[in-house]
């Protein structure tokens, strides 16, 4: 009997009647996983001193049905309207991580790791392989790192039709070659990438009639990672290691985040996108030489997860002092110490042309020459078996 306004589902229909920009209703917008993707026209907001874009986590039960005993309703909320893709990933990761909490909680999934219920319980050092790979190679080129993923929310079209994660992977290493393939890359994020979990655990059973674990390379999944708990799911789905999207991430994020990564043997490779993020990791106070095992300089732009068709986002990163304070400070700027920071490079890597020739061997010579270790391909790989004749290869990717 207070002065909270009374709600009934009548209200609702006239309201949604009188306001046609309204495409559904809340129990509609709330069902869907990747609704909040959508954006505003306007410019995303970003920091005048930093230039890094704004973003809020959405309140992860804002807009659900709430219990008390025998009484359920519904919350009237009008769902704001994300600023960027980036935002609208946050919300929907936000959704999707409680939903996951609602079916295991997290102290049954510490549980299972401890009792190791996984179907994987030891995890390879992703890295290792791609250090040694680039320090035995006198020309010093770039390490290629195949990566699996069904989309990309810069392509207009789906990227695999026929997506199998395990037989993708098969094809890029029977392609590149077994011992030139020192790791390997799966986009398990469902939201944009359209990916699973299940994608990680058949790549990492490529061998399963093989009793040398070793035989498979180690396994990257990327994802947004928000919370230990999915840190913990990755783990026990056979993740190697893990990746961490900087413009994503706080400072206190990346402390715990990379101390449970640590926790349950999971290297961390972080995803930068400017010089700003790269400083983040300086100023985060992680420990150096154990925090972080590797960097990703990506050429996308989070505010619509577009890719920079020049390639020149990623040369800049390359060459900024902030990069080499980096490296200086979780890995050693000689690169011929077995203590190397990767630099890996991942954006349409293999497609995109640079120089006065124009050409895709340019940008990778200009790759080299900035400091890149490697750099995560998928479309270079395909294109090559497609001109070979390779048929496995006809559902792969055409974007990076």
């Amino acid at each position: 009997r207070g002065d909270r306004p009374r709600y009934t589902p009548a209200m609702k229909r006239a309201e949604h009647n009188e306001n046609n920009n309204t495409d559904d209703d809340e129990s509609t917008t709330t069902a869907s996983t990747t609704t909040t993707t959508t954006t505003n026209t306007k410019a995303a907001p970003r920091d005048p001193d930093t230039g890094e874009l704004i973003w809020k986590r959405r309140e992860v039960h804002s807009g659900r049905a709430l219990t008390v005993s025998t009484v359920e309703w519904s919350v009237a909320d009008k769902a704001a309207v994300p600023t960027s893709v980036l935002e609208g990933f946050l919300w929907d990761k936000e959704t999707e991580v409680d939903r996951f909490r609602e079916r295991v909680p997290l102290s049954n999934l510490v549980s299972q790791s401890r009792n190791n219920n996984a179907a994987f319980t030891t995890t390879r050092p992703w890295t290792k392989g791609i250090i040694e790979k680039y320090n035995n190679n006198k020309k010093k080129k770039l390490v290629l790192i195949p990566e699996c993923k069904r989309q990309d929310p810069a392509s207009t079209t789906v990227l695999h039709g026929r997506y199998n994660a395990k037989t993708l992977a098969k094809s890029f290493i029977d392609y590149i070659g077994n011992d030139d393939v020192p790791a390997l890359s799966v986009n398990c994020d469902a939201v944009l990438f359209g990916g699973t979990l299940e994608d990680v655990t058949q790549v990492r059973e490529m061998n399963d009639n093989n009793d040398n674990n070793d035989a498979v390379p180690p396994v990257l999944a990327s994802d947004l990672i928000l919370y230990p708990y999915q840190l913990y799911k990755l783990q026990m789905a056979g993740a190697d290691a893990v990746t961490l999207v900087a413009g994503a991430l706080t400072n206190k994020d990346f402390l715990y985040l990379t101390k449970i990564a640590s926790s349950l043997r999971l290297q961390c490779i972080v995803s930068v996108t400017s010089e700003y993020q790269l400083r983040l990791l300086l100023s985060s106070k992680l420990g150096s030489n154990s925090s972080i095992h590797g960097i990703i300089v990506s050429n996308r732009n989070l505010e619509d997860y577009s890719i920079d068709d020049s390639g020149q986002q990623a040369l800049d990163l390359l060459r900024s002092s902030a990069l080499q304070d980096v490296k200086e400070y979780f890995g050693n700027a000689d690169d011929d110490d077995t203590n190397l920071l990767p630099i890996l490079v991942e954006g349409r890597v293999g497609v995109i042309t640079y120089g006065d020739g124009g050409t895709t061997e340019s940008y990778l010579q200009a790759l080299e020459e900035a400091g890149a270790t490697g750099a995560i391909v998928a479309s270079a790989i395909s294109e090559g078996g497609r001109r070979r004749g390779d048929t496995n290869n006809d559902d792969d990717d055409d974007d990076d």
